[in-house]
């Protein structure tokens, strides 16, 4: 290559080089310019006139302006700086709050389970036999000591009238002869109990129920004591005597008047002991 074209390439390569270096430099102070320019103030919105009031709800977007009546122009929008215009997001409806979960139905409540009673139960019969053996021990010791014995017979005269739904009788409070509904024998006179007896004091309490042949639903309870002595070696014999003059279950029904005549009579007398 010639001398003269190696220096005009020269001379073009190196004015290329500063070409490239004044605008890089350009560039960086205009940008170094915008960066330290102070932001421009946003222009305050106007205050809203309560004249504008419709009664109309705002719409769920800023941008689309609530509806005017016909009679009010539309106010025009204040111009905005140029460059300083935000563009608004739309407002977005708000979601409503999930329902509460519902709670799973509770169970019907069973109350607490109901108590045992076996244990119970077997240890009240156990009581009751040992009951039952210690009065045939303690009859067969008033034999042998006291040579004392008791007869207890039982009437039921109250008539055809009423029936004998219930009848019970204690001794001491220990029962010794029970009958739920009418006993044989009783009409005539039947002997209900016998043993021995320590002498001294005693009581005999009887319980007993009657009812109407006509109507059950008249009834009536008695309940009743009765205190008498047992004399020594020898033989006491009880009887018992029901009676009942009753028409409430005839006459109350058709006249609407009755009475209840209920009368219990216990006769006690001593023998001598039978020879053996």
């Amino acid at each position: 290559m010639s001398p003269v074209r190696r220096a005009l390439a020269t001379t073009s390569i190196a004015l290329l080089l500063l070409a490239v270096f004044a605008g890089a430099a350009d560039a960086q102070r205009r940008g170094t310019r915008g960066r330290r320019r102070p932001p421009t103030a946003e222009p305050a919105e106007p205050a809203a006139d309560p004249s504008d009031a419709t009664g109309v709800p705002d719409s769920p977007f800023d941008d689309e302006p609530p509806a005017r009546p016909a009679s009010q122009p539309a106010r025009q929008p204040a111009p905005a700086s140029p460059g300083t215009a935000r563009r608004r997001r739309p407002r977005q409806p708000r979601a409503p709050p999930p329902a509460p979960a519902e709670a799973p139905p509770a169970e019907a409540d069973a109350g607490p389970p109901p108590p045992d009673v076996a244990p119970i139960r077997e240890e009240y019969v156990a009581l009751m036999d040992d009951l039952v053996q210690a009065r045939s021990r303690v009859s067969a010791l008033g034999a042998e000591l006291f040579r004392t014995q008791i007869t207890i017979d039982v009437q039921d005269r109250t008539g055809d009238d009423a029936t004998l739904a219930r009848l019970v009788i204690y001794l001491d409070g220990a029962p010794v002869f029970r009958s739920d509904g009418p006993a044989e024998g009783l009409g005539s006179g039947r002997q209900v109990f016998s043993g021995s007896l320590a002498p001294g004091p005693h009581v005999l309490r009887l319980e007993v129920e009657q009812r109407a042949r006509r109507d059950e639903a008249y009834r009536y309870t008695l309940q009743e004591d009765f205190r008498f002595q047992v004399a020594r070696e020898r033989l006491s014999e009880v009887t018992l005597v029901l009676e009942d003059g009753s028409d409430m279950a005839s006459s109350y029904p058709s006249g609407g008047e009755g009475r209840y005549e209920v009368r219990t009579r216990m006769r006690v007398a001593t023998r001598a002991l039978p020879a053996r």
